[in-house]
């Protein structure tokens, strides 16, 4: 099917629709709504729409195992498109060698492999789930646009983190980012690692913005909350200035003020929020890094 095709037909499914019925929200439940931090209001769909058009570039921040918050992605890479203002789409998901990998995939092998085809022809990583992120790959190729890695190679990485170096950083984000990294390993991460893994996060947000800046005006990276914070992700080392959407999990019960993470400056942690269910039953993610710890 032809680009223009393509998106003819998108534009007659969304044209005329606002957001999801899964996701038009109450004015008594927080969850599914979307709260603009920098103005103060929540959006209606028009609104949202209107915002992602004028932005420059969309960093979208997801929690990696919330199926909603892949679903959304879709939707919101969907919308863009069927209104041609989509310039192209970043994945944390994939890495430089995997963007060469994909780029010797005739277009006629793209419409026909299977899902395994796919993860065999990109080696694809076990630790993103390709029932969640393949059909956000397919979609963006399907669509037409310029499709870009937004991540380093695992070797890279791990020579990053094995020289222990801190990176350059302002102090207040240095200590935030340590503060985030020590809490997001349990309090387990040993002091000799804490650098090294410090550097290997600004390095990822370091690759992730110039795979943004690399594409046209209006394209979408998709990638994890921390990395979609304006205030210490990815925002801090883009030539352009995008707008940061954070897929936020609210659970129920809570006011969606303590749901967000706190900022390190005067502006909000994200430009506009998306809040969502939680993942019900997630398992406790300290559990596999004690036995990883202790071996």
């Amino acid at each position: 099917m032809q680009r223009r095709e393509c998106l003819k037909m998108l534009f007659a499914l969304v044209a005329s629709t606002g957001l999801p019925s899964i996701v038009q929200g109450n004015t008594v439940s927080s969850i599914n709504r979307i709260r603009d931090l920098r103005r103060g209001e929540w959006l209606s769909s028009g609104d949202l729409l209107t915002r992602l058009i004028e932005s420059q570039a969309l960093v979208i921040g997801e929690t990696h195992d919330n199926p909603e918050h892949h679903r959304l992605e879709r939707w919101l890479i969907t919308q863009l498109a069927a209104r041609q203002m989509l310039g192209g789409v970043a994945l944390e998901m994939l890495d430089s060698e995997q963007q060469a990998l994909l780029e010797q995939i005739p277009d006629d092998a793209r419409r026909v492999l299977s899902d395994t085809e796919w993860q065999d022809a990109l080696d694809w990583q076990r630790g993103w789930e390709w029932s969640a992120y393949g059909p956000t790959l397919k979609l963006a190729l399907k669509l037409g646009v310029p499709v870009r890695s937004a991540n380093l190679p695992a070797a890279e990485l791990h020579e990053i983190v094995k020289l222990n170096l801190a990176p350059e950083l302002p102090l207040v984000v240095a200590r935030k980012q340590r503060r985030a990294l020590i809490e997001g390993h349990c309090g387990m991460l040993p002091d000799n690692m804490l650098d090294g893994m410090l550097a290997a996060q600004v390095a990822r947000d370091q690759a992730m913005a110039a795979a943004l800046d690399a594409l046209p005006p209006t394209s979408v990276l998709v990638c994890g909350n921390g990395h979609a914070r304006r205030d210490v992700g990815v925002a801090l080392h883009t030539k352009q200035t995008p707008l940061c959407l954070g897929l936020v999990e609210l659970p129920p019960g809570q006011a969606w003020t303590s749901a967000l993470p706190e900022s390190i400056d005067a502006g909000p942690p994200f430009d506009l929020v998306w809040f969502t269910s939680a993942v019900a039953n997630r398992d406790d993610p300290c559990i596999a890094l004690r036995e990883r710890f202790s071996q």
